[in-house]
C-alpha cells in the first residue's frame, strides 16, 4: 500500500477572508475554484443538499496543492472553538517553509494577523535524518478560523567566532 500527501482541507467560515490571508498574504496562488451545488456536494460530507464554493493553492501555478479551502453554505455547520493562546491534543496545524520570513512577519503584522509564537529562532547544530542543521526561524500565526499556521525558515548556522588564542 502507497500514501501520499494530498493536500490538507480547511472548512473556512469565510472564503474571501481566507484567500485575504493565504493568498493575499502569505503568497498561495489558486490553482483550481469550483463551485458545488446540490445533495451530491453534500453528501461526501454527511450533510444535506448545500453550496460548496473551493479554492484549492499552491505556492505557483506549475506546484501541487498545499492548501484547499471550502466554504459550505445552505446549511448550518458546527462551529469549533479552538483552544487559543496554547495547543491542545487532536487540534491540527499547518506547518509551511517559506525563503521570505522578514517579509511574511511584516504582513501578517500589518494584516493584523494574531500570534501563537512571535518570530524565534533556535539553533540545531547536527543534521538528523529528515531535518538539517541550521538556524530555525519559526513563528505560528493564526488563520482566520483560529488553524495554528507556522511559517519556518532554515538559514546556514553561522560560521563560529574563532577565540582568541584558538588554533583554526
Amino acid at each position: 500500500m502507497s500514501l501520499q500527501f494530498s493536500r490538507y482541507t480547511l472548512f473556512c467560515r469565510d472564503l474571501e477572508a481566507s484567500l485575504r490571508f493565504y493568498r493575499d498574504t502569505l503568497g498561495l496562488v489558486i490553482v483550481e475554484q469550483k463551485t458545488l451545488s446540490g445533495p451530491m456536494a453534500g453528501g461526501l460530507l454527511q450533510l444535506p443538499a448545500c453550496t460548496m464554493r473551493i479554492a484549492l493553492l499552491a505556492a505557483d501555478h506549475d506546484g501541487p496543492v498545499i492548501v484547499g479551502l471550502f466554504e459550505i453554505s445552505d446549511t448550518p455547520l458546527q462551529q469549533l472553538q479552538p483552544p487559543l493562546g496554547q495547543p491542545a491534543h487532536g487540534q491540527s496545524a499547518l506547518v509551511l517553509a517559506t525563503d521570505n520570513f522578514d517579509a511574511l512577519h511584516g504582513a501578517l503584522v500589518q494584516g493584523g494577523y494574531r500570534f501563537l509564537t512571535p518570530p524565534l529562532a533556535y539553533p540545531k547544530m547536527q543534521a538528523s535524518e529528515r531535518s538539517p542543521a541550521g538556524l530555525y526561524r519559526e513563528m505560528i500565526v493564526y488563520d482566520p478560523d483560529n488553524i495554528p499556521v507556522s511559517l519556518m525558515q532554515i538559514d546556514p548556522l553561522p560560521n563560529p567566532v574563532a577565540q582568541p588564542g584558538a588554533s583554526v
